[in-house]
């Protein structure tokens, strides 16, 4: 089945709004980008007895896709809200929520940097311009407080060995942006 580079939600609430926002931003900013998902999910399986944790977004019908690094998706990312979520509340008023979350990119450096350079820096500054000032949010705001590059930081919460299959050596390379989102909603 194939998947949008940008699959939106039709109707996006509460955090979905702002994460949308920079899904596309990224998407519009970073041409090399194939992917630019929006939120997704923690899911569990159980396989011979050992529970496996696996990031996935939902694409409709009771039917979720499996992001992991794999040279079939491509450079993509996705966005994942972490726990716990504030809240501000006052009668009457609009409501603040903030979350932690986290952007993980995974990317192919023969299409972010085809001269082979691996020039894993360079790709960073990419997103951080983007994500510093390349669009407007209009739902929200966010800040960036940590970026982690190695692979059991960029995938921490899922169970990935990369000793099993070294998904960050070249070609490949990923980070995961980490801060907090805040949105002020109207709960009336």
């Amino acid at each position: 089945m194939a998947i949008d580079r940008v699959p939106l939600r039709e109707h996006p609430a509460l955090f979905d709004k702002p994460i949308q926002e920079m899904q596309v931003a990224l998407a519009a900013g970073l041409q090399w980008l194939e992917h630019s998902f929006g939120r997704g999910e923690r899911l569990a399986k159980v396989v011979n007895g050992r529970k496996y944790y696996t990031p996935n977004i939902y694409v409709g019908k009771n039917d979720y896709r499996l992001i992991t690094p794999d040279d079939r998706v491509g450079s993509y990312s996705f966005f994942m809200l972490e726990e716990p979520q504030e809240m501000e509340y006052e009668a009457g008023v609009n409501t603040r929520l903030t979350a932690p979350f986290s952007l993980i990119v995974w990317v192919d450096m023969r299409k972010a940097s085809p001269d082979d350079t691996r020039d894993t820096e360079a790709v960073k500054r990419q997103i951080l311009q983007v994500l510093n000032g390349g669009f407007l949010m209009r739902t929200g705001h966010y800040r960036i407080t940590r970026i982690y590059d190695r692979a059991e930081n960029v995938f921490d919460g899922f169970t990935m060995e990369e000793t099993q299959n070294q998904f960050l050596m070249h070609p490949y390379t990923g980070w995961r942006f980490y801060g907090e989102l805040h949105i002020n909603e109207c709960l009336i």
